[in-house]
């Protein structure tokens, strides 16, 4: 599932092919999303405009229109971005197209309809309405604030990590890694760490997020003392031992039971 870093990268690829380029045509291939407007009103708000910045807040995107509209893209599990000359090279579960003017075309792709498509007048409104916690990369979250955010959770670290309402932008695979880098057991209360521990995970938060974009999430890219190029059924850790696979907080966590030792029962 698209998370933080993912939806990140598609920002910084959105920016290096589709800013200021007048939009010519816009096309809706489907509805049938989690959320979506209709073609008239993307038409409407789009069509001979041009986008002029892009923003993200955890795992929505957001790309503002010379024409005062934000577009936002939630990606689902499976949503990706596609920038192509032709159109007819375009993925296979398009739901939005949008044709500029140079002839390329960008599309919306999300095979199990799981994404969104909306129009927003404000990014900051959109956020409060849909009572998502800072940004999980925002300058101003400190190991103290971050602490405070997550503490207050009666269930597992893991899934405070991964709660939107609290810290925005942390999925099921970036959690294990931050757990893993701060050596955390998953299972761990939230409301019974101690505060050398948050900012250890404080700390970890920023370094995996940081390295997942600049390996672009690709697990092959990434340092080999990290969790993600191993975390397979048949994987084992950078310290030699066995991971474990395991249903927490009702997702799949993979973790080291000799290395996460911090808040284990």
């Amino acid at each position: 599932m698209p998370e933080l870093p993912d939806v990140e990268v598609f920002r910084c690829y959105f920016d290096s092919t589709s800013l200021h380029q007048p939009i010519a045509e816009v096309a809706l291939l489907s509805q049938d999303l989690r959320q979506s407007v209709s073609e008239g009103e993307l038409g409407d708000a789009l069509t001979g405009e041009q986008f002029v910045r892009s923003a993200r807040h955890g795992k929505y995107f957001f790309a503002h229109c010379s024409g005062g509209a934000w577009l936002m893209l939630h990606f689902g599990m499976t949503g990706y971005l596609s920038y192509s000359r032709n159109s007819d090279a375009q993925p296979r579960h398009t739901r939005l197209r949008l044709r500029f003017e140079n002839g390329y075309h960008l599309a919306y792709a999300c095979q199990r309809k799981l994404g969104a498509i909306l129009l927003v007048e404000n990014v900051e409104d959109f956020v409060r309405q849909e009572g998502l916690g800072p940004d999980a990369l925002d300058p101003h979250l400190d190991p103290d604030s971050f602490a405070q955010e997550l503490s207050g959770s009666r269930s597992t670290i893991k899934a405070a990590l991964m709660d939107q309402q609290r810290i925005a932008g942390i999925g099921n695979i970036y959690s294990d890694e931050i757990l893993y880098r701060a050596r955390v057991h998953p299972a761990a209360r939230a409301s019974r760490l101690k505060s050398q521990v948050w900012r250890d995970l404080f700390e970890a938060t920023g370094e995996v997020l940081h390295t997942a974009i600049s390996c672009q999430v690709d697990p092959a890219r990434f340092p080999s003392d990290y969790l993600l190029p191993h975390r397979d059924k048949e994987g084992r850790c950078p310290c030699g031992g066995e991971l474990v696979r395991r249903k927490i907080s009702g997702r799949t966590a993979y973790f080291c039971p000799k290395c996460q030792i911090r808040g284990a029962a």
